[in-house]
């Protein structure tokens, strides 16, 4: 019998991997089913609440302008805490908030500012940036490619299942069963982030023994520090634009996927469900292509070329008339994706030191926030005006001249554009 590699026996037998990481995995599935039922949830009884689109539309604005101020402050925290405390206050949080939630509801208090109250202040977390900054301190840099790939995928594929499970969930439950259900799992998430053992940051990093002017001292510091590594490289501005470009289409095209279907396409409700579920398919499947790549460089050219195809899949999009053919491309579009989430996730780890990645990882993540509400108002008129073939179109010629850009500057600047990331300025 042949004997498995040790790349693959990793992925088949998780019990290899060191205690922390199989704790951190394992937490971040159950937060990210959490997360992902508990805004449906909260969505579903807003609307049956107000019955008022606009409405939901307020949901949306509020859970977005929540995470978008997070990101101010969120990075200097991070750096300067633990960041397994960091994540264990976000859980916290969220677990008191679905919990008051249910017990209103029991108490017959059902009001829209309820809904509101718990989606600002749930969205209102820094578990997400905390969680990415701490995947370096746990695996070795040999090994975070693999792990990184391993973790992205699966977080995808569990927000595939959370979405048909919380419907089946309000359809079979009480909602004040559901929001209690949902308080649980942010506390059973919590105590897996007890059992993950993380080295305290540096002392220089705490802001122990400081008066409250040296704290805000301390802390605006550490905002220039990140700022000036940030903006002191080149290559982490360009992949902070590549990814601000990347949202600023998908949030333009995510709202119009069910005029896309119903009305391009022809199709219904079970259409819908089979065209959402075709990019996390994808993605799983190049989640673990992704892990089969050797070594820890970036592999900027493999990045660019993934961004590529994201453009030519919404070109394709545009003219196809068929679900079979519209489910491929989305396929090849999930495919490619975790080329650029990975490697792009990579880089951001070997360029930035250890304590201010928190703060360069939080000005990435505003950025791509930021261009959200634009991708949103763009794909609105674009949609209405021209039609959605347009804007599927035009989001695809986007991101494929920016995206080609970058592949000339590699070109002209960079001749070898998989090359060690350390001698980019």
């Amino acid at each position: 019998m042949n004997r498995l590699s040790p790349e693959i026996e990793s992925y088949i037998h998780p019990r290899r991997w060191s205690r922390d990481f199989a704790w951190l995995y394992a937490d971040q599935l159950l937060s990210v089913f959490a997360g992902t039922c508990g805004t449906f949830v909260l969505s579903w009884l807003l609307y049956e609440a107000t019955g008022s689109k606009v409405a939901m539309g307020g949901l949306w604005l509020i859970s977005f302008a929540s995470q978008w101020g997070v990101q101010l402050l969120a990075g200097p925290l991070i750096d300067r805490w633990k960041r397994t405390a960091v994540m264990q206050l976000s859980e916290a949080v969220r677990a008191v908030v679905y919990l008051a939630a249910g017990l209103l509801w029991i108490a017959g208090e059902r009001q829209a500012y309820i809904f509101y109250t718990a989606s600002l202040i749930s969205s209102f977390v820094m578990y997400d940036l905390a969680s990415g900054a701490l995947l370096p301190k746990l695996v070795s840099s040999e090994d975070l490619t693999r792990k990184n790939a391993w973790i992205s995928g699966s977080v995808q594929l569990m927000r595939t299942f959370a979405f048909p499970l919380a419907g089946l969930g309000v359809q079979a439950l009480e909602p004040a069963t559901l929001l209690l259900l949902l308080s649980l799992q942010f506390t059973a998430s919590f105590l897996c982030i007890r059992r993950i053992r993380e080295t305290p940051p540096p002392v220089g990093q705490t802001s122990h023994g400081q008066g409250r002017s040296g704290a805000v001292a301390a802390w605006s510091g550490q905002i220039r520090a990140g700022w000036r590594v940030f903006s002191g490289n080149r290559l982490l501005i360009a992949l902070a634009l590549f990814v601000s470009v990347t949202s600023f289409g998908v949030s333009a095209t995510q709202a119009m996927y069910i005029p896309y279907i119903t009305e391009v396409l022809g199709g219904g409700a079970a259409e819908y469900g089979w065209f959402t579920a075709a990019f996390p398919c994808g993605y799983v499947l190049g989640s673990w292509a992704v892990g089969r790549i050797k070594g820890s460089s970036p592999k900027l050219g493999i990045m660019l070329a993934a961004l590529l195809i994201g453009g030519a899949t919404y070109v394709g999009l545009s003219f196809v008339r068929s679900l079979p053919a519209a489910l491929m491309i989305e396929l090849a579009a999930g495919m490619a994706m975790p080329f650029w989430n990975v490697f792009s996730s990579n880089s951001f780890y070997r360029l930035v030191p250890e304590q201010v990645l928190g703060q360069v990882l939080s000005i990435r993540l505003l950025l791509m926030k930021s261009a959200g509400p634009l991708g949103i108002i763009y794909g609105t008129y674009c949609a209405a005006v021209y039609g959605i073939p347009q804007l599927f179109l035009t989001v695809g010629l986007l991101i494929m001249a920016v995206t080609g850009t970058g592949v000339a500057w590699t070109i002209i600047f960079r001749h070898n554009p998989a090359g060690d990331l350390r001698k980019y300025p």
